[in-house]
C-alpha cells in the first residue's frame, strides 16, 4: 500500500515536515502534564510517512532541539534523542493507513522503549541512585508518573496524527482533481 497519495509532492513533504516539527515544539513549550507531548506520536508517524528516512529522523530531533534551546539544554539529551530515533525506526514498520490497533500497539512499544532507555541512563552514574539493582529499580519506580503521561500521549497523538493522514488520503482520492487525473 502507498504511504500517502501525496508523498511524491516535495512541497507537501516540506509542509508536513515543518508542520510536524512545529507540533513537537509547540507541544513541548505549552503548559502540559509532564511528558504529555506530541513527540512520540510525531516520531512514529514520521517513520511511517517519509520515504527519506533522514527526514523522518530529523523531524522529532529538530523539534526536540529547538524546544530544548528554549526550555534549557540538559544532560539527558543524548538518550532522549536516541530513544526518539528508535521510535522513528518503529514507525518505519508501519504505513500511514496501518490498522489503528497496530498503530496504538507500536506507540505503546515506543513509550516503553523510551521509558526503559531514559530511566536506565538517568540511573547510570547518578549519585542520587544506589548503583545496584535496587537503585535501578528505584529509578524506574520514580519514572512511573512520567511514563503514564507519555504512554497516554503517545497513543493519543499517534492515533490522531495517523487518522488525520488517513482522512487526507481519503479527501485527496475523492477530490475532483484526483478523479480527472484518473
Amino acid at each position: 500500500m502507498e504511504k500517502l497519495a501525496l508523498k511524491n509532492d516535495s512541497k507537501v513533504e516540506w509542509f508536513v515536515f515543518l508542520a510536524l516539527v512545529a507540533l513537537v515544539v509547540v507541544s513541548r513549550l505549552t503548559s502540559h502534564i509532564w511528558n504529555f507531548t506530541a513527540v512520540g506520536g510525531v516520531a512514529l508517524f514520521s517513520g511511517a510517512y517519509f520515504s527519506k528516512k533522514y527526514f523522518a529522523v530529523l523531524v522529532p530531533l529538530m523539534g526536540l532541539f529547538i524546544s530544548d534551546l528554549m526550555i534549557g539544554l540538559h544532560n539527558q539529551m543524548l538518550p532522549v534523542y536516541f530513544s526518539y530515533a528508535l521510535i522513528v525506526a518503529l514507525g518505519c514498520t508501519l504505513q500511514v493507513n496501518s490498522p489503528r490497533v497496530r498503530t496504538a500497539m507500536t506507540s505503546i512499544a515506543g513509550a516503553c522503549l523510551f521509558f526503559l532507555i531514559t530511566n536506565f541512563t538517568s540511573w547510570m552514574g547518578n549519585a542520587f541512585y544506589a548503583q545496584n539493582f535496587e537503585g535501578l529499580m528505584n529509578s524506574y519506580l520514580l519514572g512511573v508518573p512520567f511514563f503514564r503521561a507519555q504512554f497516554a500521549s503517545d497513543v493519543v497523538f499517534s492515533l490522531v496524527i495517523f487518522e488525520a493522514a488517513r482522512q487526507c488520503m481519503k479527501a485527496k482520492s475523492a477530490s475532483p482533481a484526483a478523479i480527472e487525473i484518473k
